[in-house]
């Protein structure tokens, strides 16, 4: 079976708390998961389970783009 980058897997750390900074963004700005779902393409389960835990990268980089948030990788493979 081959692993794809968009595989739903756990929550690494470093993401989790990612996540929870969008979060409290999306709610500061008083926005709905409906309301993000609809602006990114996805259904709002998809994003509830990804606000949840269920990480996906490839909907981590849209989220953070929506709000224009830039992310940096440091992150050494050995």
């Amino acid at each position: 079976m081959q692993n794809n980058v968009t595989e739903n897997t756990q929550l690494p750390n470093p993401f989790e708390s990612c996540v929870t900074d969008l979060i409290r963004i999306r709610n500061d700005a008083k926005f709905s998961q409906d309301f993000i779902s609809k602006q990114l393409n996805v259904c709002r389960k998809k994003l509830n389970e990804f606000e949840n835990g269920k990480f996906d990268f490839d909907l981590f980089l849209k989220y953070c783009d929506l709000f224009s948030i830039e992310l940096k990788v440091n992150h050494f493979i050995h």
